[in-house]
């Protein structure tokens, strides 16, 4: 053990004295702690953008328009209703004259009492109309003769006012009436939906806002705003019930924001107007129109309304919003550049031909959908 141990002991003396020849003119300090918090790491390049490729083929039998009237039957509403049925004939007259396969349901923006809660949507029955056999009476198709007396006869039996008529709900009729489609049979599979709503005043008459409550409307004219009254709700219901390729707009006819002699001459009514904020917000959101409630014929606003949806057979919903730069075309093999993109929408310039075959390649930006 001792000549070990003196063995071990001349070792290790002789790495000291190594150590201390080579090490004694240099001099070692310890590193600032700011500087070791100035090293980060190199920031990752950013992903990159996702690139779509894929094969559109425009359907067979997308002409096929259902329409859904959604009428405001409150108080405030005859003369402007009478006004309708008068006017009418020039629209219906260019709905059956065109190459469009049209049907109409009928409803209102009022809730119907049953079982001892409201039911909104209920499709209403058109008068003076014998329909085909096994058909329901509140389905109106074309082909149809006496549209006009049809159209007349049925807004003349509509009840006005009265009941819960005073809190206009148009967009949550139209939402129910799309949630019960199995049990009317107003919609067919792949068909353009088209809403067209009629009133005087707003979503639950002042769209949830107390603001634009007047000194003589009704006390309870302020009611909150429910998930089934807000416009992106019924274009997410709209996708979810019909599918996401669904070609669907809401078209309204109201007290256009900012109209201050509309609003005026409407308040000369049995009771105050109020500007439909969140019905113009619905439409613009589904590229539908928006009409003036005060103009002295309806007709060219209807028939705008039903060219929108017939125009927008050239509408195609990209995956996301494409890079602009990116986005190649190609209709039939032949690659075009006569279109426009809005956001995530790509709009040609011409109605799209049944059967005819899009391809499409773009880059996402990146966090658009």
């Amino acid at each position: 053990m001792k000549a070990s141990l003196n063995t071990h002991f001349i070792v290790l003396g002789c790495v000291v004295l190594t150590l201390t020849a080579g090490c004694a003119k240099m001099n070692f300090a310890p590193v600032p702690e700011q500087d070791k918090a100035a090293v980060t790491p190199p920031t990752p390049p950013p992903p990159p953008n996702k690139t779509v490729s894929t094969t559109e083929v425009v359907a067979y039998g997308n002409k096929q328009v259902d329409f859904l009237f959604v009428l405001d039957d409150s108080n405030s509403m005859l003369p402007e209703l009478k006004k309708l049925a008068a006017r009418m004939s020039t629209f219906v007259s260019s709905l059956d004259a065109s190459n469009i396969d049209w049907q109409m349901c009928l409803t209102t923006t009022r809730g119907l009492s049953s079982g001892g809660s409201l039911v909104y949507g209920s499709p209403y029955n058109w008068a003076n109309y014998t329909p085909p056999s096994g058909a329901p009476a509140y389905l109106l198709k074309k082909g149809t003769g006496n549209l006009n007396t049809i159209f007349t006869s049925t807004i003349d039996t509509l009840t006005i006012g009265g009941g819960s008529s005073g809190d206009e709900r148009g967009i949550k009729a139209a939402h129910d009436h799309f949630v019960n489609k199995d049990a009317h049979g107003c919609y067919r599979e792949g068909a353009a939906i088209s809403v067209i709503l009629i009133s005087d005043e707003d979503e639950r008459s002042v769209g949830g806002v107390a603001s634009r409550v007047k000194a003589n409307d009704a006390a309870a004219v302020l009611q909150p705003m429910e998930a089934e009254d807000r416009p992106e709700n019924l274009v997410a219901k709209s996708k979810s019930v019909f599918g996401e390729d669904i070609r669907f707009t809401f078209s309204s006819i109201i007290v256009k924001p900012g109209d201050a002699v509309c609003e005026a001459e409407q308040d000369k009514d049995t009771s105050p107007s109020h500007p439909g904020h969140v019905y113009e917000e619905l439409s613009k959101l589904t590229d539908g129109g928006v009409g003036s409630i005060c103009d002295a014929d309806y007709s060219a606003n209807l028939n705008t309304f039903k060219d929108k949806i017939v125009n927008s057979l050239s509408h195609l919903t990209l995956e996301c919003q494409p890079v602009p730069s990116s986005l190649k075309v190609s209709i039939d093999g032949l690659s075009i550049h006569n279109y426009k993109v809005d956001k995530n929408v790509l709009k040609f310039t011409y109605s799209l031909i049944e059967g005819t075959k899009i391809d499409l390649q773009y880059d996402c930006i990146e966090g658009i959908p």
